[in-house]
């Protein structure tokens, strides 16, 4: 579950998610006009869930994540945010790179 994510349009919402196996994380928001905002603090998985406690969030990244389901798709693990807004964007666009976290390498 560790590794780096993203999770995007190549525009004005860029996030990078860092998970950590010793249960830091730490998040960005970039767009086009430079960096919007950072969070960092612990996670962990709570059923097919992960759990973010923020200790720091600054800018745009002011309560954006907080919880996640973890999905199996294509043998790796793709994140998608629970908040009803955002999910409704997985909802009707399926998996890609706009609806949920996937793994930062898989998407260059």
């Amino acid at each position: 579950m560790a590794g780096s994510y993203y999770r995007g349009d190549g525009l004005g919402y860029n996030v990078s998610l860092l998970l950590q196996t010793n249960g830091d994380y730490s998040a960005e928001w970039h767009g086009c006009l430079g960096k919007y905002g950072e969070a960092a603090g612990k996670w962990s998985l709570a059923g097919n869930r992960i759990v973010l406690t923020p200790s720091k969030e600054e800018g745009m990244m002011k309560g954006h994540l907080r919880s996640l389901v973890v999905l199996r798709f294509h043998g790796d693990w793709i994140l998608v945010p629970t908040d009803r807004r955002e999910s409704e964007v997985y909802d009707k666009w399926g998996v890609s790179r706009y609806s949920c976290f996937q793994k930062a390498e898989r998407t260059k």
